[in-house]
């Protein structure tokens, strides 16, 4: 009898993580979840070294779960949380006790010889801007121009070379670093700032200067017909297309407008591009955002190492890709 594990690492409140849970006990497999805000007061770690390996345990006490070292077979990194510190701790013992954890946890992760979708190294490497678009305009796509700066100066030159059509986007994620705040902030009720996308007009210009503080990243707004959403899981690809209902007023973010999603086929070279990039990060996993301008020019925006599908699924219900990730999972359990 097969015993190996499937774990899936997230925190409470996450509908994927519920979805593949589902399929997976509908395949009669029992995955474990490790929900981060677990840590540490409902988890036990243990890790002994004997002989030339770790042996190591995770025990959820919220679910009556162990999680095995040398019994797990996929990993799922989907999305951790911070850890849920005690409140008794205050100021330095709240972020020594947070690295700490930290410490542990991602050693013990290492040390798993397993299949991973996708190593939490990998997604940290995937997720750095400037070096996206220069590993994509390598691969062969389009990429729209860019610049990274802390110069006023720049901006402004640059916003009249794109003749006043650009737009400012975060290096990092929209919520501004909240996760990092919360994990040694002990704090109620946080409502997190949210920066999404914006275009800049005469407005922002006037308020250039705090670009000073951090390095900004402004991109030449392109005109498109439409945006694929390409999902690579393992080695299927999926992809839908985004179309506004109203083609005159196509957003600067169209996941926030009226939109229509449908099935797309993209081009061979296109979907093999996609491959290369997830590949060449080591990802099992990615969500790659393209736009397709008038002159059917393919451009890449961003890969997301560890982003949402099922938004689209919903959308797209032929975009079987619940089922596919979770076979994928499967895989590593019975491979």
């Amino acid at each position: 009898m097969n015993n190996r594990q499937i774990v899936i690492v997230t925190d409470v409140f996450d509908v994927h993580a519920d979805r593949i849970i589902e399929i997976l006990r509908e395949r009669d497999r029992e995955p474990v979840r490790l929900n981060y805000s677990d840590v540490p007061d409902n988890v036990r770690l243990s890790c002994v070294l004997g002989g030339r390996e770790w042996r190591g345990e995770i025990e959820i006490l919220t679910n009556d779960r162990v999680i095995e070292t040398a019994r797990v077979g996929s990993v799922w990194w989907r999305k951790p949380g911070p850890f849920k510190l005690p409140g008794d701790l205050i100021g330095q013992e709240r972020v020594f006790a947070a690295e700490e954890l930290r410490h542990a946890m991602d050693g013990l992760w290492n040390a798993l010889d397993c299949l991973w979708v996708s190593r939490p190294e990998a997604i940290r490497r995937a997720g750095y801007k400037i070096e996206q678009l220069d590993r994509a305009a390598r691969l062969g796509f389009a990429v729209p121009r860019t610049v990274v700066t802390t110069d006023p100066g720049a901006v402004r030159a640059f916003h009249r070379e794109c003749h006043g059509d650009i737009v400012f986007k975060v290096l990092t994620e929209p919520y501004l670093a909240a996760r990092t705040y919360l994990e040694t902030n002990d704090v109620e009720d946080f409502t997190p700032l949210v920066t999404p996308t914006t275009r800049i007009t005469e407005a922002e210009l006037e308020m250039l200067d705090a670009v000073r503080t951090v390095p900004c990243q402004f991109q030449e707004l392109l005109p498109r017909r439409s945006e694929l959403r390409v999902t690579v899981i393992g080695e299927e690809v999926f992809a839908a297309e985004l179309r506004p209902d109203d083609p005159g007023d196509a957003p600067v973010d169209w996941r926030d407008a009226e939109t229509t999603y449908r099935p797309a086929d993209p081009p061979g070279e296109v979907v093999e591009r996609c491959l290369r990039l997830t590949r060449g990060y080591g990802l099992n996993f990615a969500a790659i955002d393209l736009a397709v301008t008038p002159d059917d020019r393919y451009v890449f925006l961003e890969i997301n190492p560890n982003g949402q599908f099922l938004y689209v699924e919903d959308r797209v219900p032929e975009l079987r890709m619940g089922e596919a990730m979770a076979t994928l999972l499967t895989s590593g359990v019975d491979g």
